[in-house]
């Protein structure tokens, strides 16, 4: 299944880039050993954060950034993927929010694209954030006083796709927690034209 967009067509299930039994060990390895193949010194501290991404793209940049919001919509997590559910520790039938947005400069490049899942069962209060078609999901978290902790699960590299454009670009996937639970699953692909894949 997939959710069309005035932009395209993105997938439903979550790009998982490794199997989900590899997720735990992958999350126990120090950053620096996930991203030292990638040769920019830029590349591998944005990779290796767990810091809000859009705070460092926008400090890479020198300018404010926005939030273009693509799609979204509700399924259940059995929808999303192999794993996804064990990842977000709840029930395969449960509901969850699989939403598509990108990052992008004032003149609308993109520096990001995001592929998000995230549970609504877990904090009803904070799902105005995850939900914005305006703020950036890690900012709106924050400002509502969640979503300060995140695990960095895998990065690697995938085909960008974005307008016609299929080089190779980086990504990172990482967990953003509210408290000890998981509460939401996010994969981040990189504008490859502004960080160097290597």
């Amino acid at each position: 299944m997939s959710v069309p967009t005035p932009s395209g067509v993105f997938p439903l299930v979550f790009p998982l880039a490794f199997p989900l039994e590899r997720a735990a060990a992958a999350a126990r390895e120090r950053p620096l050993v996930r991203t030292r193949g990638f040769a920019s010194p830029l590349t591998r501290m944005l990779l290796s954060s767990e810091g809000q991404t859009t705070t460092l793209l926008e400090s890479l940049s020198g300018e404010s950034l926005r939030l273009r919001f693509l799609a979204q919509l509700r399924v259940t997590a059995r929808q999303t993927g192999a794993g996804v559910a064990a990842l977000l520790r709840t029930g395969e039938d449960n509901g969850v929010l699989v939403r598509h947005t990108a990052t992008v400069r004032t003149g609308g490049e993109p520096l990001s694209v995001n592929h998000v899942v995230a549970r609504l069962d877990l904090a009803p209060a904070f799902e105005h954030c995850l939900t914005s078609t305006s703020i950036p999901l890690g900012r709106a978290l924050t400002e509502a006083g969640t979503g300060h902790r995140r695990t960095l699960l895998d990065t690697g590299r995938r085909p960008w796709e974005q307008d016609g454009d299929h080089r190779t670009a980086c990504y990172k996937t990482y967990l953003v927690w509210h408290g000890d639970e998981p509460l939401v699953l996010i994969n981040e692909l990189f504008n490859p034209s502004f960080v160097p894949v290597g």
